[in-house]
């Protein structure tokens, strides 16, 4: 069955995904509609089944591809059901729906051979919940979900990846590489363009530091937790890499001052006695990040961190004011 439901918040590889489905069924860019679903208002599911058996006029392939994209149904975020509406238009919503399941259900029963159908759900989980979900995994729909992956599984990866092109890296490289895309996929296979148009099969971590640009939020990360710890020279290194990458000094200050403040609110919930598990879920922070956090600050205070940030607001309106200059004001409170 042609039918295929693509979802996850992993933009890269379910991008790779539908081109994989699209070459795979023949359809190329004059035989592929694209209906945008995301506004229930605008959207019709009529004219997308509609186009699902229509036999094409282009010349060249009869194969078809018809791509509901971003569907409004299989969002749990578009959910309406916190919102009142008025009786009416629930009544006018509730039509719509039976109406949508009734054209689903029908052409799921007889789909056309020629046609590749796929729910593209761009950069969100669908909601298996949901009705039309359940009709499409019901009726043997091909139902592939790119969650973003963790350390163990995107290490894995990006092995694969990199040996497939051919990459050879040091042990050390790896880990280098490992922590400067920061399990974003996207990142990575940026890095392996570079890697690939430097033209070497083997890399080592001066060469890994040298071509792949450092992901900016775990730059930021990196540049906190050495500033909390007092190592000026790793801080200003941090800094500087991100400079690189055309920050500027505002862009710092307000990077570290969100860094700070997440920190102070980890540091003082344990300091009334909260665990790192019961912080985690009150601040909706992983595990792992509460506890680096309060590593990191191990011989700081929270007091000492809302004096940071009240030298951090200062210093911002300082600079914003014209009295301080950013490079000065930066250096100077580091």
């Amino acid at each position: 069955m042609s039918i295929y439901l693509l979802s996850g918040k992993d933009l890269y590889r379910e991008e790779k995904s539908l081109k994989d489905i699209l070459k795979k069924t023949g359809a190329d860019r004059d035989h592929t509609i694209v209906f945008d679903a995301s506004d229930p208002k605008t959207f019709r599911f009529e004219s997308a089944i509609l186009e699902c058996d229509t036999f094409s006029l282009f010349e060249g392939s009869d194969r078809k591809a018809v791509i509901i994209k971003d569907p409004h149904f299989l969002n749990a975020g578009s959910s309406s059901g916190s919102k009142k509406v008025s009786k009416k238009k629930e009544n006018v919503m509730e039509a719509e729906k039976e109406r949508r399941i009734s054209l689903l259900e029908q052409y799921l029963k007889r789909p056309n051979p020629d046609t590749a159908l796929i729910f593209y759900c761009h950069g969100f989980d669908a909601d298996s919940r949901k009705k039309e979900y359940k009709m499409i995994q019901k009726a043997g729909g091909i139902i592939t979900e790119y969650k973003k992956m963790y350390d163990r599984d995107f290490g894995v990866y990006a092995d694969n990846e990199l040996r497939a092109c051919g990459i050879s890296l040091t042990r050390q490289a790896r880990t280098e590489l490992l922590a400067r895309v920061s399990c974003d996929s996207l990142l990575l296979h940026n890095a392996i363009d570079k890697l690939q148009l430097y033209g070497q099969k083997e890399y080592g971590i001066d060469e890994v530091r040298n071509l792949v640009s450092i992901n900016p939020e775990v730059n930021v990360f990196n540049m906190s937790n050495q500033f909390l710890r007092g190592d000026l020279a790793g801080t200003l290194q941090s800094a500087d890499e991100m400079l690189k990458q055309s920050f500027d000094y505002g862009n710092l200050l307000s990077m570290l001052s969100a860094r700070i403040r997440a920190i102070y609110c980890m540091r003082k919930l344990y300091e009334t006695g909260l665990r790192e598990d019961e912080i985690a879920i009150r601040l909706r922070q992983k595990p792992y990040a509460v506890r680096k956090g309060l590593e990191n600050t191990s011989s700081v205070s929270s007091k000492r961190l809302l004096q940071m940030l009240n030298e951090l607001a200062e210093l911002d309106q300082g600079i914003k004011s014209g009295n301080v200059p950013p490079k000065e004001g930066f250096e100077r409170f580091i």
